[in-house]
Parts: C-alpha cells; sequence; structure tokens
C-alpha cells in the first residue's frame, strides 16, 4: 500500500511539472497565431469618397472647386490626398473664374487651403495659355501657382517656351520661368518668294506680365 502511495504521489508531482511547461508553451502559440492589428488600417483615411466635389473658400468666398475621382482624408495630417483623377476650377477675389486644371493625383492642405497636383498637370487660363509640369502648387493665401519642377507654356498662337521652375498667378497673365532653356515658335507659311522657316528658336526672357 505504502508502494502504491509512493507511485501516486510521483505520478502527481510529475503531471504538476509538465503541466508547468506545457501549458504556457499552449498559450503562446495560441497568442502567436492571433492577427495583430494591421498597420495599413491604425493609418488609414478617416473619410473616404468616391466621384464628388470639394470646394475651397478663401475670406468666406469660393476660390476653387476640385472635383475627385477618389478621395482619402486624413485627420491627423490635416490633408485629403486624391489619386483617381482631380479637375480644379480657379476663381478669383471677385468670383470669376480664371483657370481650370486637370491631374492625376492631387493634395489638400487643410491648414492652409493650399492645392498641389502632381503627375501629368495642365493648366490652362481663360486667356488661352496652357501650362504644362509633373507637379504644380496653388496658394491659396496669395493665390499663385509655383513649381521647381519642369515646364512648357504655349501661348495662344502657338509659340511654346521651357524652363526649369515656375510662378504665376492664377490667371497666367503674370508669370516667370526661373530658369528658362529656350523657346519654340509656331509653324508658319511666308510668300513663295521668300524662304520659308519651318521652325525657330529663340532665348527670348522667358516671362511676361501685363
Amino acid at each position: 500500500m505504502t508502494r502504491n502511495f509512493i507511485k501516486k504521489n510521483l505520478w502527481g508531482k510529475a503531471f504538476g511539472i509538465l503541466a508547468l511547461y506545457v501549458l504556457p508553451a499552449c498559450i503562446g502559440c495560441q497568442s502567436a497565431q492571433e492577427p495583430a492589428p494591421s498597420a495599413t488600417n491604425a493609418e488609414g483615411p478617416d473619410q473616404e469618397g468616391w466621384n464628388s466635389k470639394v470646394t475651397v473658400t478663401s475670406n468666406g468666398k469660393i476660390a476653387a472647386h476640385v472635383q475627385y475621382g477618389h478621395m482619402e482624408k486624413y485627420s491627423k495630417k490635416h490633408q485629403t490626398q486624391f489619386d483617381e483623377g482631380i479637375a480644379v476650377d480657379f476663381y478669383n477675389t471677385k468670383g470669376e473664374h480664371t483657370s481650370f486644371l486637370t491631374a492625376e493625383k492631387g493634395l489638400l492642405f487643410e491648414d492652409t487651403n493650399d492645392v498641389e497636383a502632381y503627375e501629368n498637370v495642365v493648366a490652362k487660363s481663360d486667356s488661352g495659355i496652357t501650362l504644362r509640369s509633373q507637379r504644380l502648387k496653388w496658394l491659396n493665401r496669395t493665390q499663385r501657382i509655383v513649381t521647381d519642377d519642369f515646364v512648357t507654356i504655349t501661348r495662344p498662337n502657338g509659340d511654346m517656351l521651357h524652363g526649369q521652375g515656375f510662378e504665376s498667378d492664377q490667371n497666367l497673365k503674370n508669370w516667370i520661368i526661373k530658369k528658362p532653356s529656350g523657346a519654340t515658335q509656331r509653324k508658319f507659311e511666308l510668300p513663295r518668294s521668300t524662304p520659308r522657316p519651318l521652325e525657330q528658336t529663340a532665348d527670348s526672357s522667358a516671362q511676361q506680365r501685363e
């Protein structure tokens, strides 16, 4: 009987020791299999929208309308991102339409109401001047358009100017290319008695003021 009692005690102690090692291991295995919080979800947008419009104001007046394909709003960053195309209409302080811009992507900085457009940006003024670049920023407070990227300006008569860096009012009337790299005049024909130049280039000052 004493021998049986000793055996039972030995088995009980062995089981207790085994449980101390096995149970925490099992608990650890179970925890490892639980899905961790997604970093993407934690840093994801607070709001999303599709095929709608955002109105940008300045001193209580409409300064721009931003139409978008897809929008993501990030409150912590104070930014709204547009990643499926944007089309922006700009207005002056009198409420008159001045220019139109399209791009593949864009950003709205909520602290300043500035708008940045990038990837295949095309801006066109109501006066007929077209500006092309890969990145442009519209400054709401001064209502100016700026970029440090390469730009191409096309005038209504077809003349083109190129260069690095650009600044202008949003009407594209008073502008300057910071580092001009030349100009290409439109093709034109002269009377047959005179040689017909097909194309000319000029190093004229890359700026326009009215």
